[in-house]
């Protein structure tokens, strides 16, 4: 190719290069869709607000009152299957003594 050859004068490529230049400009700026006007929370989310009356207004804050009770819930459940293993009851030293003393019947 000859590199001396001056294509700006070409108005058809000028002409392909604006129409070029307005697409992909086009293309680059994009709508953000919006969340729809109707939208409705979850039934437990309006459950809660509906529970709660005035307390909590918004759906976010019954959004964590909802994660509140969850993370209570699972440290309740985690307490109580940790918490209260098979704990052999503590036997008085007198009774231990008492079993010592008595004759094994086989």
């Amino acid at each position: 190719m000859d590199e001396n050859i001056d294509l700006s004068k070409n108005t058809e490529i000028n002409e392909a290069l604006k129409e070029f230049e307005e697409k992909s400009g086009a293309e680059q700026i994009q709508k953000v869709p919006e969340a729809p006007k109707d939208f409705e929370p979850p039934k437990i989310v309006q459950w809660v607000m509906k529970l709660f009356g005035g307390a909590i207004k918004d759906e976010r804050q019954a959004e964590y009152v909802l994660l509140g009770f969850v993370i209570v819930a699972i440290g309740i459940s985690l307490y109580l299957f940790f918490g209260s293993g098979n704990k052999q009851p503590k036997i008085p030293a007198e009774v231990l003594e008492q079993m010592k003393l008595m004759p094994i019947n086989r």
